[in-house]
């Protein structure tokens, strides 16, 4: 079995970060520095800004119907703008089709207690430089009696370069290391 940095765990970490790292300390305004890649969809609450070991990364809420599609192409057009290019793989699992390609995943999340029911969208896009954004939307509610397709998180995170670089790296020594444990 080969170990993946899937699109879940990566996900996760963000809202970790986002929910659990300094939220009183998290700017509600976007600061100068950021880069624009980082879009703010209209009627956004509960808006936090933050910057962690070299990313941006940008997490709020939004009232919008499942599956979100005007809120995705909203997103997506305005990157496509500003010469972003869509990946159909997760950037860091070359094979793993992102949901621009699967569109939405449903998963529970045992972690929280009690257990959530999630759906979610997660997909990367890459500009010339290198850099690379990633998106992640979450629908997440307790049981089908409290279903909740109308209160979508995003979270987005920008990369620059050298970070995307690293995190590579990372991730491919980190592969490595397992496949080797996997075959002993």
């Amino acid at each position: 079995m080969r170990f993946r940095f899937t699109a879940v765990t990566w996900l996760l970490a963000f809202f970790a970060t986002a929910y659990l790292c300094g939220c009183d300390k998290a700017p509600q305004k976007k600061p100068e520095n950021y880069p624009d890649a980082l879009i703010l969809l209209p009627n956004a609450t509960e808006v936090k800004y933050y910057q962690l070991y070299g990313s941006f990364q940008l997490a709020y809420k939004v009232k919008v119907d499942y599956p979100a599609a005007d809120s995705i192409a909203t997103i997506s057009n305005e990157l496509k703008q500003g010469n972003w290019n869509a990946l159909n793989e997760d950037y860091l699992n070359p094979g793993l089709s992102s949901s621009h390609v699967r569109g939405w995943s449903s998963f529970i999340d045992g972690t929280k207690k009690p257990p959530q029911i999630v759906h979610q969208w997660i997909a990367d896009w890459e500009n010339q430089a290198g850099d690379i954004v990633r998106y992640g939307l979450r629908y997440q509610y307790e049981n089908e009696k409290h279903k909740d397709l109308k209160h979508l998180t995003v979270i987005a995170v920008f990369s620059p370069v050298s970070l995307v670089k690293q995190k590579r790296e990372q991730a491919l020594e980190f592969q490595k290391k397992y496949n080797m444990e996997q075959t002993k």
